[in-house]
Protein backbone atom coordinates (compact mmCIF):
# COMPACT_ATOMS: atom_id res chain seq x y z
CA UNK A 1 0.00 0.00 0.00
CA UNK A 2 2.80 2.20 0.86
CA UNK A 3 4.22 1.72 -2.68
CA UNK A 4 0.57 2.77 -3.94
CA UNK A 5 0.97 6.04 -2.13
CA UNK A 6 4.46 7.01 -3.05
CA UNK A 7 3.33 6.25 -6.61
CA UNK A 8 0.33 8.52 -6.53
CA UNK A 9 1.73 11.32 -4.89
CA UNK A 10 4.90 11.18 -8.06
CA UNK A 11 2.37 11.66 -10.47
CA UNK A 12 -0.10 13.83 -8.59
CA UNK A 13 0.73 17.64 -9.58
CA UNK A 14 0.06 19.02 -6.38
CA UNK A 15 2.05 17.04 -4.19
CA UNK A 16 5.40 18.61 -3.25
CA UNK A 17 7.51 15.58 -4.34
CA UNK A 18 5.88 15.04 -7.74
CA UNK A 19 7.99 14.17 -10.79
CA UNK A 20 8.63 17.47 -12.24
CA UNK A 21 9.80 18.75 -8.97
CA UNK A 22 12.25 15.95 -8.53
CA UNK A 23 13.55 16.55 -11.68
CA UNK A 24 13.83 20.27 -11.08
CA UNK A 25 15.48 19.67 -7.77
CA UNK A 26 18.25 17.05 -9.10
CA UNK A 27 19.10 19.01 -12.01
CA UNK A 28 19.40 22.77 -9.92
CA UNK A 29 21.51 20.59 -7.58
CA UNK A 30 23.93 19.33 -10.27
CA UNK A 31 23.74 22.87 -11.55
CA UNK A 32 24.90 24.54 -8.53
CA UNK A 33 27.31 21.92 -7.72
CA UNK A 34 29.62 22.78 -10.53
CA UNK A 35 31.24 25.54 -9.08
CA UNK A 36 35.30 24.85 -9.23
CA UNK A 37 35.50 25.41 -5.51
CA UNK A 38 32.97 22.73 -4.88
CA UNK A 39 34.18 20.06 -7.60
CA UNK A 40 37.53 19.95 -5.61
CA UNK A 41 35.74 17.89 -3.21
CA UNK A 42 35.54 14.40 -4.01
CA UNK A 43 31.89 13.99 -3.48
CA UNK A 44 30.62 16.80 -4.89
CA UNK A 45 33.13 15.80 -7.95
CA UNK A 46 31.54 11.71 -7.99
CA UNK A 47 28.15 13.35 -7.71
CA UNK A 48 28.32 14.94 -11.10
CA UNK A 49 30.17 12.94 -12.44
CA UNK A 50 27.29 9.89 -11.96
CA UNK A 51 24.46 12.41 -12.51
CA UNK A 52 25.73 15.28 -15.48
CA UNK A 53 24.34 12.75 -18.30
CA UNK A 54 21.15 12.09 -16.48
CA UNK A 55 20.55 15.81 -15.95
CA UNK A 56 21.36 16.61 -19.77
CA UNK A 57 19.64 13.78 -21.30
CA UNK A 58 16.15 14.63 -18.92
CA UNK A 59 16.83 18.80 -20.13
CA UNK A 60 16.79 17.30 -23.77
CA UNK A 61 13.61 15.38 -23.00
CA UNK A 62 11.65 18.22 -21.42
CA UNK A 63 9.27 20.60 -22.66
CA UNK A 64 10.70 24.24 -23.61
CA UNK A 65 9.54 27.18 -25.22
CA UNK A 66 11.52 25.80 -28.82
CA UNK A 67 8.62 22.96 -28.80
CA UNK A 68 5.89 25.60 -29.38
CA UNK A 69 4.96 27.79 -32.37
CA UNK A 70 3.65 31.16 -31.26
CA UNK A 71 0.34 32.30 -32.40
CA UNK A 72 -0.28 35.22 -30.61
CA UNK A 73 0.23 37.88 -27.64
CA UNK A 74 -3.20 37.84 -25.77
CA UNK A 75 -2.33 39.88 -22.68
CA UNK A 76 0.91 41.97 -21.75
CA UNK A 77 1.59 42.43 -17.87
CA UNK A 78 4.24 44.40 -15.91
CA UNK A 79 6.56 41.79 -16.11
CA UNK A 80 6.27 39.44 -19.77
CA UNK A 81 3.46 38.39 -21.62
CA UNK A 82 1.39 35.41 -22.01
CA UNK A 83 1.18 33.88 -25.67
CA UNK A 84 -1.35 31.54 -27.55
CA UNK A 85 1.15 28.93 -28.69
CA UNK A 86 0.91 25.46 -30.35
CA UNK A 87 2.55 22.33 -29.46
CA UNK A 88 4.54 21.36 -32.47
CA UNK A 89 4.40 17.88 -31.88
CA UNK A 90 0.61 17.39 -30.51
CA UNK A 91 -0.96 20.62 -31.97
CA UNK A 92 -2.63 20.98 -28.61
CA UNK A 93 -3.26 24.73 -27.81
CA UNK A 94 -2.45 26.21 -24.18
CA UNK A 95 -1.62 30.18 -22.91
CA UNK A 96 2.13 30.66 -21.99
CA UNK A 97 3.32 32.95 -19.68
CA UNK A 98 6.80 34.62 -21.04
CA UNK A 99 8.66 36.17 -18.52
CA UNK A 100 11.66 38.68 -18.96
CA UNK A 101 13.86 37.02 -16.60
CA UNK A 102 16.07 40.74 -16.35
CA UNK A 103 13.38 42.53 -15.22
CA UNK A 104 12.29 39.54 -12.44
CA UNK A 105 16.07 39.81 -11.35
CA UNK A 106 15.63 43.56 -10.72
CA UNK A 107 12.69 43.21 -8.88
CA UNK A 108 13.89 41.01 -6.57
CA UNK A 109 17.08 43.02 -6.07
CA UNK A 110 15.03 46.37 -5.06
CA UNK A 111 13.49 44.11 -2.77
CA UNK A 112 16.19 42.85 -1.22
CA UNK A 113 17.84 46.36 -1.25
CA UNK A 114 14.63 47.50 0.80
CA UNK A 115 14.33 44.98 3.48
CA UNK A 116 17.85 45.54 4.03
CA UNK A 117 17.06 49.35 3.97
CA UNK A 118 14.21 48.02 6.91
CA UNK A 119 16.55 46.78 9.14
Amino acid sequence: MEQDELLQQLVDPKSPINIESLLDTITALVNDCKIPVLMRMKSVDNFISRYERVVESVAALRMKAADFRQLKVIGRGAFGEVHLVRHTKTNTVYAMKMLNKDDMVCVVDFLDFRLILQC
